[in-house]
């Protein structure tokens, strides 16, 4: 496994190593999530680990010729729960950056439906092609730092 697993994308380069994840937007600076902020991870869609590595869940009530995305055009959707959004903003430095980051992390609702304003949600459209190592070994970083667990959105 490489030391850092880089996702390069023009508006948005994520690097992941066993810190932590580090956001690089294009006009802003970078912001650094630990692994111990973040509460859990969903991945869309699901992935098991498997004895010969990683591979996508499958659902009996999905159509027989049913293919999603990571299949078909190698995108995985990563959603990071962060436990407190308030110290990563904290530590935020600039205007740029911290208006960027504060559109970017989506507050969370509790079962009630309440506003929890510590809580946050950043997605990260990734794609396996712009990985510089196999998303097997990005799974395996996220699964070692991380608990996988599901998001509801409310729509």
């Amino acid at each position: 496994m490489a030391g850092v697993l880089t996702h390069r994308s023009l508006p948005l380069r994520v690097d992941f190593d066993e810190q932590g994840a580090t956001l690089r937007p294009l006009l802003a600076k970078p912001v650094f999530i630990a692994w111990p902020e973040v509460e859990f991870v969903c991945l869309t869609p699901t992935m098991e680990r498997h004895p010969e590595g990683w591979r996508e869940k499958t659902y009996t009530f999905l159509p027989k010729g049913f293919r999603s995305t990571l299949e078909t055009s190698g995108h995985l959707w990563v959603e990071l729960v962060v436990k407190d959004r308030r110290p990563i903003l904290a530590r935020t430095q600039g205007a740029w950056t911290r208006l960027w980051l504060t559109g970017r992390m989506r507050p969370m609702l509790d079962a009630m439906d309440a506003w929890k304003v510590d809580q946050s949600l950043v997605g990260l459209d990734l794609y396996r092609h712009r990985l510089n190592a196999p998303l097997d070994d990005l799974l395996d970083l996220l699964a070692r730092h991380c608990r996988f667990d599901l998001v509801v959105h409310d729509f």
